[in-house]
């Protein structure tokens, strides 16, 4: 949090600063966005860092998704600021809004319970496999950040280099992701073992009587290295060419994950029943950024221009305090009629041992702008 007060009061001096610059460009960007989203596929396999803590109380479950892009639509405003020949500002405001097709989840869970102890044991053992269809979704994602260009050639003479710039700077960058599933598909058997035999119950079919709501935040602070050069082509056309590497210095996040259903006692009596994980999450973020633009003069002042943007970055959870409630069933697992095994209970209702989900985030960024220059 430190780390984000004093980057917010950097931009703030950098921003006063720019105000008595020699030349600034404010320009309006709309932008067409599209995302192959990391913070979506960890969303998802989050529940896999609590494999461990299942298989102690005699649990298997593994999730495998498979998700589609995000696709919309955003808005950036900025400031690129020129202060002398060797020093500029670049600062820049985006927020976008976007929407994905239908994700499936595919879930597969084995469990064994043993109730009771000698001749009277029961054990129930179930293994089931279930296909979620998340038909909402949607992803906001939004950015400041703020770079400084250093113009180590401004006064070499030669225009090709002028324009070439060390750049150095930070974000705060971050990403929701609320995704809901009204229905799902389901296949699963269920056996029953006594002294007096065992019987197996086969089930299959769809289902609506559960409702699984997904969101899931990562925010990071980044810090920024790379390159810049601007090139005037012709009179009043420029183009504009960047590279920046991206390494996370502080972030957060936050996961739940609920499932809200009926518990039905009796074919007339049925209660609603709601079952929540959550929990914070710690990740870190690597990546770069590489960037095209062109702008052309349509007065002293006033310019148009596009530009094209390419992001990869791997996003990695490094911890998490995701967990769920224990099992009770697990207090009687392998116990008898006398004692109560209480490790199970207690190690199923921990954070997730892991392993923890780690996927990249590929992005693709078109846009359109209006510019002003003062």
């Amino acid at each position: 949090m430190k780390k984000l007060i004093l980057f917010v009061l950097l931009i703030t001096n950098i921003a006063i600063y720019a105000e008595v610059g020699k030349e600034k460009v404010i320009y309006l960007r709309g932008v067409d966005l599209t995302v192959d989203s990391a913070t979506l596929k960890n969303g998802l396999t989050m529940q896999n860092s609590l494999i461990f803590n299942r298989l102690v109380g005699g649990t298997t479950s593994l999730s495998i998704p498979a998700t589609n892009k995000f696709k919309g639509k955003g808005v950036e405003f900025g400031i690129n600021a020129r202060h002398s020949g060797l020093l500029g500002t670049d600062f820049g405001i985006s927020f976008a809004t976007l929407f994905s097709d239908s994700i499936f989840s595919a879930d597969y869970s084995n469990s064994t319970a043993r109730l009771g102890s000698g001749s009277s044991a029961m054990t129930i053992g179930s293994e089931s496999f279930v296909a979620s269809e998340f038909t909402s979704n949607r992803l906001q994602t939004a950015n400041i950040k703020l770079a400084e260009n250093i113009y180590i050639f401004h006064d070499s003479g030669n225009k090709f280099l002028e324009g070439l710039a060390l750049r150095l700077g930070g974000e705060i960058y971050g990403n929701e992701v609320k995704s809901k599933s009204p229905y799902y598909f389901t296949n699963s058997v269920t056996t029953t073992t006594s002294s007096s035999g065992s019987s197996t119950v086969f089930s299959s079919g769809a289902g609506a009587s559960s409702i699984e709501k997904l969101t899931y935040n990562e925010a990071y602070l980044n810090a920024i290295l790379g390159l810049g050069y601007n090139l005037k082509i012709a009179e009043g056309h420029n183009i504009s060419l960047g590279y920046e590497y991206l390494k996370s210095v502080a972030n957060s996040g936050n996961y739940e994950n609920k499932i809200s259903s009926l518990l039905v006692l009796t074919p007339t009596i049925a209660f609603p029943f709601e079952n929540k994980i959550k929990g914070k999450v710690d990740s870190e973020l690597v990546g770069s950024r590489i960037s095209i633009g062109y702008r052309f003069n349509i007065s002293e002042n006033v310019s148009f221009g596009l530009n094209y943007s390419h992001t990869e970055a791997t996003h990695r959870v490094v911890d998490s305090k995701v967990k769920e409630a224990g099992n009770i069933l697990t207090l009687f697992n392998g116990g008898t009629s006398n004692s109560i095994n209480f490790l199970p209970f207690i190690l199923g209702s921990q954070p997730g041992f892991g392993p923890f989900p780690e996927n990249k985030d590929i992005r693709r960024q078109i846009g359109f702008e209006v510019s002003y220059r003062f």
